[in-house]
């Protein structure tokens, strides 16, 4: 009897696996999506640190900084050269995204088929080449923006992005060493502290791009092959969120820096009094047309208009906050879970296109943006020229 009435819990498991199983295969999520320039793509993965900072502000914290650090650049395919995963521990991170948005972890679990369009440790073109750094967002990772990557390597950049380790959502080191996310704020604590440890946090992330700067410079952990392709005059970063909050800061504090642009950007934990400051080089904010948070542009109108270099400000209509990342790129039902009504292949194409231009502009000296084709190749972008 006893086994009689556990049996309608069998087959009730037995379904739900059964659902699980079909959604994982009905419900794919899309190739990163092909790049458009004439290079082939190479992708390493480098694990880096910094002796000279402890591994964290946490009490107990106090080893060296350690970073995991991808790059992409332009390659020579040779046989027998292989594709470089779209993420490693793809389950972990596919769990991590799908807590994140409540998205069933059926559907998040098939990011291990999706194809990127870069080469394991394929051979760097002995060229040189200008560097971009890229920066994630608050718990999210050094891959989010996997198609920019690809997209910009293609037309000949070097991009290097590090996960933040301890603001990153994991970071998993050699041997399977993973490292989560300490960077949320505890309840009951004031505005001034809040907005002082978000500080703290954001500071850290600048250190990690001055720490990259410094290695391109010295080579301690980069292969010479890397090294010899940078072009050190020439260098430009981008982030999304907080990690455009750190481009901003890193721009305002490393001379190194000679462009800068934000995707959707978290201005808030930027203090004030570095947002009165003059960038004193070039700036494009691409974001959503506005934040809950009224404050958040009114900072960005801030920086952009006490910029003594050229500022520019392109809202994009239809779009949210996760459309500037590859979220948005996963598939229809990931779209659903936190992106606007924007059509995926139509802020992917405006994303590509107005990163390189700013790039290239300021960086290749190749091109200049003009704002009357903006406004007709780009109807649902509001721009600010400042």
């Amino acid at each position: 009897m006893k086994i009689v009435r556990y049996i309608p819990l069998l087959v009730i498991s037995f379904w739900l696996s059964a659902c699980a199983t079909f959604i994982s295969h009905a419900i794919s999520l899309e190739d990163v999506a092909l790049p458009s320039g004439p290079y082939k793509v190479g992708t390493q993965i480098i694990h880096m640190v910094d002796k000279e900072r402890k591994a964290w502000y946490t009490d107990g914290l106090n080893g060296a900084r350690e970073m995991m650090v991808r790059v992409w650049y332009p390659a020579i395919l040779e046989e027998g050269d292989q594709k470089a995963p779209y993420n490693y521990n793809e389950e972990l991170i596919a769990d991590m995204i799908a807590d994140g948005f409540g998205i069933p972890k059926s559907i998040m679990r098939t990011i291990n088929k999706i194809d990127g369009n870069s080469w394991l440790n394929a051979t760097p073109l002995n060229q040189r080449f200008p560097v971009l750094i890229f920066s994630h967002g608050h718990g999210a990772l050094k891959t989010q923006n996997t198609t920019q990557m690809e997209e910009l390597a293609s037309h000949g950049y070097v991009l290097f992005a590090s996960d933040h380790t301890y603001d990153a959502g994991l970071s998993v080191f050699p041997e399977n060493r993973v490292i989560l996310n300490k960077t949320d704020i505890p309840d009951g604590i004031s505005d001034k502290e809040k907005w002082g440890l978000r500080e703290i946090q954001l500071n850290y992330r600048v250190g990690d791009v001055q720490f990259l700067l410094d290695e391109m410079e010295n080579g301690q952990f980069l292969p010479p092959s890397l090294q010899n392709m940078l072009e050190l005059d020439n260098i430009g970063i981008f982030g999304h969120s907080f990690g455009g909050a750190t481009s901003v800061v890193a721009s305002l504090k490393d001379d190194r820096i000679d462009a800068a642009l934000g995707l959707d950007v978290w201005f808030l934990p930027i203090p004030s009094t570095l947002i009165k400051k003059n960038l004193n080089k070039p700036f494009v904010h691409l974001g959503q047309v506005a934040w809950k948070e009224k404050d958040n542009y009114l900072k960005l109108d801030t920086l952009a208009s006490v910029n003594s270099a050229q500022s520019l400000r392109f809202d994009v209509q239809g779009s949210t906050h996760y459309d500037f990342s590859d979220f948005s790129q996963f598939s229809k039902v990931s779209k659903k879970y936190g992106s606007g009504t924007i059509a995926s292949d139509r802020i992917r194409f405006i994303m590509n296109s107005t990163i390189r231009d700013f790039f290239d502009q300021n960086l290749k000296q190749s091109i200049s943006i003009s704002l009357n084709d903006y406004k007709s190749l780009y109807p649902e972008i509001i721009i600010k020229e400042y």
